[in-house]
């Protein structure tokens, strides 16, 4: 019995985190050694998300009255669930960063928006500027054309400077007495 409460705690834990989540990546760590994965966990903890290796029957039971209810089919063999809770694409962006070097880690699907997305769809996530990223470009962009119209403003100053400059010792010449 106590066994039973802790495995009903467990699906109920992972239904209110698939609950908060704003995308959900499911992915094969068989073969992936445990200070890897530890690396893993850390790069996912500082995106604002959670990673877990999971007992899929659980897993499946919290999956099994929700939308992502079709993950169920992918649940098969060592399975890392990611819950990516702020920012839907940075935890996508560093566990494909973590895939391009340990082989062994491969994708299985993942769940946003309501819709089951597979690796090719994971893989086109990973290639979507993340929200620093974007900050950034939005800065740069803004950014632009003020930093053009002071170099504009800088060189009418400048040149006004120059024929103001030049025009007064002309004049100055021009109004000294000659002997």
């Amino acid at each position: 019995m106590k066994d039973l409460s802790k495995k009903e705690a467990y699906v109920k834990e992972f239904q209110e985190k698939l609950a908060k989540s704003q995308v959900v990546v499911l992915a094969s760590c068989e073969g992936v050694m445990v200070s890897e994965m530890t690396a893993l966990r850390k790069a996912v903890r500082e995106t604002g998300s959670e990673m877990r290796v999971v007992k899929n029957t659980l897993l499946c039971r919290a999956l099994h009255n929700t939308p992502m209810k079709e993950l169920e089919g992918h649940m098969k063999g060592n399975t890392a669930v990611t819950f990516g809770y702020n920012d839907p694409i940075a935890p996508v962006k560093a566990l494909f960063d973590f895939a391009d070097k340990a082989k062994k880690f491969t994708f299985k699907a993942g769940f946003m928006d309501g819709q089951t997305l597979d690796v090719a769809q994971l893989t086109a996530l990973s290639k979507i500027p993340g929200r620093k990223e974007l900050y950034t470009m939005l800065a740069s962009a803004v950014q632009g054309p003020i930093r053009k119209l002071a170099c504009i403003i800088d060189a009418l100053r400048t040149k006004r400077e120059e024929a103001t400059g030049a025009a007064a010792p002309a004049e100055v010449a021009a109004e000294a007495p000659t002997a």
